[in-house]
């Protein structure tokens, strides 16, 4: 793994708190709504965070939004430039045509049409490279360094964290006695985040990681307690694809109860029973909460109050018309 060039800046509440007044009126206020069918499956008492229903489809506007706004005139007039497979690039292309921003986006090459079409339709040059996210990474360190412009990383920015972090200040207005939060977990900024204002403000509510057998980086990082290279395998959850930093995996350690893997061959199945049942579409990263409760991959108690974190509905086309 190349060494993180992202500054280990520490993040604080106050962080979050700030990210809530710049968000206002920028981001959606997403909804928390029961499910009675996963509660009845569970046995618990389940309610879903639909993310999907963010501006963009995906909560990654929240981050992008928070950093861009974070910027000076100054700064912001010499551009932005990020990483993506396609969420997060998507968010910051949205962010930046808002506030005027040029922006570059640096995707791999096999990144998904539907989210590169989108991040086109925003305005952002696109610039294809690498095989991967890692390798699409670096290169937008590379091209930050010679034009002047602002590294938003994908999930190791802490102003990004702070952003995503919203999400938990939400869940616990709407449901303060929470008790068990599933979150997806690609590299760690929407963990980071959300996990950081739940244990300020109840220590006893559990925050459990998401990730497919696939994608299983994190869960590696997290479980050895250091930071080393996992390959990532082909997968359909392409916003799960890539390794993590440092500042991520420290706030998980500090911070999260728990990071485990669901199977990636039930993804498809989830996404169907999440239309079927819920009749709202999820993208294969987003329905990862859901489908460790399918796959019954997490023990509750009958009395437990749990809220499963609904990243994202970018799901392309074709994989949509294969699971109807």
């Amino acid at each position: 793994m190349p060494q993180s060039k992202i500054p280990q800046t520490l993040v604080t509440p106050t962080m979050i708190l700030q990210a809530r007044k710049r968000l206002s009126g920028i981001v959606l206020r997403t909804s928390l709504e029961k499910s009675p069918a996963l509660s009845s499956m569970s046995g618990a008492s389940v309610a879903i965070k639909w993310e999907s229903l963010q501006l963009t489809g995906v909560f990654k506007i929240r981050g992008a939004s928070n950093r861009i706004a974070s910027l000076s005139p100054e700064v912001a007039a010499r551009g932005v430039i990020t990483a993506s497979t396609g969420n997060h690039g998507l968010a910051v292309a949205y962010a930046a045509q808002q506030k005027g921003v040029p922006a570059k986006v640096v995707v791999p090459k096999g990144a998904s049409p539907l989210k590169v079409s989108k991040c086109k339709s925003y305005g952002a040059e696109l610039v294809y490279h690498g095989a991967n996210y890692d390798e699409a990474s670096d290169h937008s360190h590379q091209l930050a360094a010679k034009t002047g412009a602002t590294l938003i990383h994908a999930y190791a920015d802490p102003e990004v964290i702070a952003g995503q972090g919203t999400i938990g200040y939400e869940v616990l207005e709407d449901l303060p006695e929470a008790d068990v939060l599933l979150v997806p977990i690609g590299g760690g900024g929407l963990i980071s985040g959300i996990a950081l204002w739940i244990k300020t403000i109840n220590p006893g509510i559990r925050v459990i990681g998401i990730q497919t057998t696939a994608t299983r980086a994190f869960y590696e990082n997290y479980h050895a307690s250091r930071l080393f290279h996992v390959p990532i395998e082909s997968t359909i959850a392409d916003g799960l694809a890539g390794n993590t930093e440092q500042i991520n995996l420290d706030m998980a350690r500090r911070f999260v109860d728990d990071v485990v893997l669901i199977e990636e061959d039930g993804l498809l199945e989830a996404i169907r029973w999440t239309l079927e049942n819920e009749r709202r579409i999820l993208e294969p990263a987003g329905v990862v909460g859901v489908a460790a409760i399918l796959q019954r991959k997490i023990e509750f108690h009958s009395k437990e109050r749990i809220v499963v974190v609904a990243s994202g509905s970018n799901i392309d086309p074709s994989l949509l018309s294969k699971i109807c």
